[in-house]
């Protein structure tokens, strides 16, 4: 039987390394596609569908994930995500064609997917009481992940090639293993979210709705980005594939500092929360604007104004636990809030690539992405009520 601060312990080092896993498959596969391609016939569709296979993994994890936790606990059922993460990055390092590179990224995908639904319910569930200043710790670490990822993708396949590049993320996720093993004799199932949080399903909250958009958002962003950008910024910037990689690593670098200071802004000043959203919506339009009238040379500029686009997903994660008055709503919200965001960004990211290729350049394409960013507008004024999903469902 473990103490209390062992199993707290046990928790924040589970949750640190589980962070830091959950984004290396996503933003480290774009970067070196021209070094693929050398051995893998990817044509524009294939690489189309590698970029889609992260919101679609997202999104299914999101449909699959709680009822597992509900019969299995969530220690045990977060287990099993690392053991997926760690077959599908071996998978993709050894991948022999386009489908096997792609199953292997939607496997470790699916895992990382399970892993972002779960992660607020661990919070909740070992730390209650420091749930802004947790969540802040392990978005940060998921920001560096993706950070980490993209920036030594390039790097590590000219000096070893891609396929140690891809499959050295495997090793980290080993890692995870070790503390997540202590904590299962903990993992109890999980509360049916409708046995508590009322008779109304959670799509008929409107908070829970606005965060559901609010994450839909800050996700095309993300996950577009993540696919098309080092190819968006070569062919319609005029930036060469190593200056693409680095600006995606720019990209991705924004979402330290904001994930390490939304969370606790959000927690500690409630206001806070509807201007977060105003700002994020600012940020991505200043973002999509440059690129489509802005002068070329200031591409670094609009670059790190689109990186703030999704200044509202560490606010979105946050906001599942503090609009929620029990944990199995935290498990609800997070399901359904993930579900429609990510499957929404796979939309998107398809979109964006169809758009490409009918018009034959990535003009079209931007106007999409403003549109999206006019999302958050209703967002902002719902938030700014300051509502509790489970009182909007009638508990």
């Amino acid at each position: 039987m473990r103490t209390k601060n062992q199993a707290r312990f046990l928790a924040i080092a589970t949750i640190a390394l589980l962070a830091i896993n959950l984004r290396t498959a996503v933003s480290s596969i774009s970067p070196v596609i021209s070094y693929i391609q050398q051995d893998i016939s990817l044509p524009i569709v294939t690489i189309g569908l590698l970029g889609i296979a992260a919101p679609l993994s997202f999104a299914l994890a999101s449909s699959l994930s709680y009822r597992p936790a509900r019969v299995l606990g969530v220690e045990k059922t977060l287990l099993l995500t690392v053991l997926m993460i760690i077959v599908g990055h071996l998978l993709r390092a050894f991948a022999w064609d386009a489908t096997a590179l792609f199953f292997g990224s939607l496997l470790s995908l699916l895992g990382m997917g399970i892993g972002n639904v779960l992660l607020p319910v661990l919070v909740r569930k070992y730390f209650p009481n420091k749930v802004g200043l947790v969540s802040s710790f392990y978005l940060t670490l998921t920001a560096i992940s993706a950070t980490m990822a993209s920036f030594v993708a390039v790097p590590i396949s000219e000096a070893a090639g891609w396929r140690f590049s891809l499959g050295q993320w495997a090793i980290l996720a080993v890692l995870t293993v070790a503390p997540l093993a202590f904590l299962l004799g903990n993992s109890k199932p999980e509360l049916k979210p409708e046995k508590v949080a009322g008779h109304k399903a959670i799509w008929r909250s409107p908070t829970a709705l606005s965060i559901a958009f609010m994450q839909a958002v800050t996700a095309i962003i993300g996950y577009v980005s993540f696919a098309w950008l080092p190819l968006l910024l070569a062919e319609h910037q005029g930036v060469t594939v190593v200056q693409g990689g680095l600006l995606l690593s720019l990209f991705a670098l924004i979402g330290l500092p904001i994930s390490l200071i939304m969370p606790i802004l959000s927690t500690k000043y409630p206001r806070s929360q509807s201007v977060i959203v105003w700002f994020s919506f600012a940020s991505g339009v200043i973002g999509t604007l440059g690129f489509l009238l802005g002068d070329a040379s200031l591409t670094w500029l609009w670059v790190i104004a689109f990186g703030f686009g999704p200044t509202m997903f560490p606010l979105a994660l946050t906001l599942f636990n503090l609009r929620s008055r029990e944990r199995s709503t935290v498990l609800a919200v997070s399901a359904f809030g993930q579900g429609v965001s990510y499957t929404t960004a796979s939309i998107a990211v398809f979109l964006v690539g169809v758009l490409r290729e009918v018009t034959g350049n990535w003009d079209a394409s931007i106007w999409l992405l403003f549109a999206c960013c006019m999302i958050a507008i209703p967002v902002a004024i719902q938030i700014r009520k300051g509502n509790m999903i489970d009182d909007e469902l009638g508990r």
